[in-house]
């Protein structure tokens, strides 16, 4: 599993929000065309925070339905995530990033190295 944006101080298994924001706004600065959210669902799958759609909603606080309509916006661009599962009840939405454009490890963002 990948450490990026996990907290490694205390092994604490959320988010480390100070990292994950800041992939975000370098994302953004990357690609303006993204929205915050948008770039935080690639942020979260990168870093394996979370790749579904009700994962997500629940660990930000957000409606699930802005979600899949942000989610539904990347997945149109074509290059950006791919879905993997689709729960027609629930509609909960299982995704990866896929190696495109705006993929949030390209090498313009910092590199990480573990707290100690």
């Amino acid at each position: 599993m990948n450490n990026h944006a996990r907290n490694p101080v205390d092994g604490d298994l959320a988010p480390d929000a100070a990292m994950f924001l800041h992939l975000v706004e370098r994302l953004m600065a990357t690609q303006p065309e993204l929205t915050p959210v948008q770039a935080g669902i690639l942020v979260a799958a990168r870093e394996d925070i979370a790749r579904d759609s009700r994962t997500f909603a629940r660990l930000f606080g957000m409606a699930h339905a802005i979600v899949l309509r942000e989610l539904n916006a990347l997945v149109q661009s074509g290059d950006l995530l791919t879905v993997t599962k689709r729960d027609a009840r629930t509609l909960r939405t299982h995704y990866l990033p896929t190696t495109g454009r705006a993929r949030p490890d390209n090498a313009d963002l910092p590199p990480h190295s573990p707290a100690g």
